[in-house]
């Protein structure tokens, strides 16, 4: 698509992604929010130094992977965009967060897989201890009756 695009003049550029970025609003407006992502993706493929369609997608993007690197780009081009700094920062919080998580949490696993195996190990022991006094009491016994007859 864009190769056939380079041949136009640049303001042919500027009209098309003008448009897409209209279409895209439009798209949004009807409920359509994955039309308005292929939309906008089109006009970041145009305009990618662009802050509005980066902002634009920022609405419609599912990820948080996606929304990192959209936020990313709004800085990138715009490093004095407070809110997308402090978006950019609550998101990174929030995966941090989430691995700290998750680090946590196979962390209590471990634990847990230790003390199960820790108690097998333990009720094992016991149950051999168990069955060798059944032995020797069963010995004992009989040794027993064998000499008070």
């Amino acid at each position: 698509m864009r190769g056939a695009m380079e041949s136009q003049p640049p303001s042919s550029y500027d009209q098309r992604f003008r448009d897409l970025m209209q279409a895209g609003r439009a798209a949004l407006t009807a409920g359509k929010p994955q039309l308005a992502h292929d939309l906008w993706r089109e006009a970041a493929a145009i305009d990618p130094y662009n802050e509005q369609v980066w902002l634009a997608l920022l609405d419609v993007i599912e990820t948080d992977h996606d929304r990192r690197v959209c936020l990313q780009n709004i800085l990138s081009i715009n490093p004095l965009n407070v809110q997308a700094r402090r978006q950019l920062n609550r998101l990174n919080a929030q995966m941090q967060r989430a691995v700290q998580g998750r680090t946590a949490q196979r962390a209590r696993k471990a634990r847990s897989e230790r003390r199960r195996r820790s108690l097998l190990r333990q009720a094992l022991l016991v149950g051999i201890a168990i069955g060798l006094s059944g032995v020797f009491f069963g010995v004992v016994v009989s040794i027993f009756l064998y000499y008070a007859r």
